[in-house]
């Protein structure tokens, strides 16, 4: 009697042992948004950036993410916020990868200066950030790459798919972004943009009837990329009568590195335009 006494109280001891354990998959939780529609956790916490020597492709050998703090206690899907640097942090994705945290946002991240929440229209949101880091010069497929194993590996609002980058990091997401207009939610640009060729205006009109929401930000005296090419961008695709009127901010002095470095303003959540940082603005749009 006393062994079948003890084994009772064995058995009990491990099932609440494991029911501590067991991890609680809340369901949409969170404040604001439409009524019934899941919410995620509400999040006070900075985001959980780390270091993923992941392979991804030929081009990318690793990347930063930050994911919002309660990421694990839901099935909420998140915005997705792809970085792209620009032509001084190329690397191997692995010992090279510190190179990603010198600029903008993954700097931001790295010294817990990033929100962990934006409220847009009464609703908090907090983003997935993937900052990859590229061995070369991307092409449109490799960046396609990049988006769709993102989508499969974390829990992604494919409605709410944003690119920011800066000098040619702005160049690529842009150029994907033309190829896939649809697919993108917005897109802020800093300090590069596509190519001035024959191809532009082609590339503006696709982004223009997808009804693509563009923030582009340029120096004035930048002579590392210059002004009159941002110019003649936004003057091209404001030539097709965008229902989507695009953003054209120009900073009259550049940042160090020739003037170039207009992203470490315009990647700063105090700064705003219309009461709005890029990020509240960018979550204004979805797809």
């Amino acid at each position: 009697m006393r062994r079948t006494l003890y084994y009772f109280l064995f058995l009990t001891s491990i099932g609440l042992v494991t029911g501590a354990c067991k991890k609680h998959i809340l369901p949409g939780i969170g404040h604001g948004g439409v009524p019934g529609e899941p919410q995620a956790p509400t999040e006070t916490d900075p985001p959980v950036f780390a270091p993923v020597t992941q392979r991804v492709s030929q081009n990318v050998g690793g990347y930063y993410a930050a994911l919002p703090a309660r990421y694990q206690e839901s099935d909420f899907e998140y915005p997705l916020m792809v970085f792209y640097h620009g032509g001084g942090q190329y690397g191997n994705g692995g010992s090279d990868l510190y190179k990603v945290l010198q600029d903008a946002v993954p700097k931001l991240l790295d010294e817990q200066k990033f929100p962990p929440s934006f409220t847009v229209n009464g609703r908090a949101f907090s983003f997935i950030v993937i900052a990859p880091q590229l061995a070369k010069s991307p092409t449109i497929a490799d960046t396609d790459t990049l988006v769709q194993y993102l989508k499969q590996h974390y829990r992604v609002n494919t409605k709410r798919i944003y690119l920011v980058g800066f000098s040619l990091g702005a160049r690529f997401l842009s150029d994907y972004a033309a190829a896939y207009p649809d697919s993108i939610a917005s897109i802020v640009s800093m300090g590069g943009l596509p190519q001035i060729n024959g191809a532009l205006a082609a590339k503006c009109e696709g982004m223009v009837k997808a009804k693509l929401p563009i923030w582009h930000f340029h120096n004035m005296n930048d002579s590392a990329w210059y002004y009159s090419e941002a110019q003649r961008y936004v003057e091209v695709l404001r030539g097709f009568n965008p229902q989507v009127y695009p953003r054209f901010t120009s900073f009259e002095f550049g940042m160090a590195r020739l003037n170039h470095d207009c992203w470490t303003r315009a990647s700063d959540p105090a700064y705003r335009e219309d009461n709005k940082n890029i990020y509240e603005w960018m979550l204004q749009y979805s797809r």
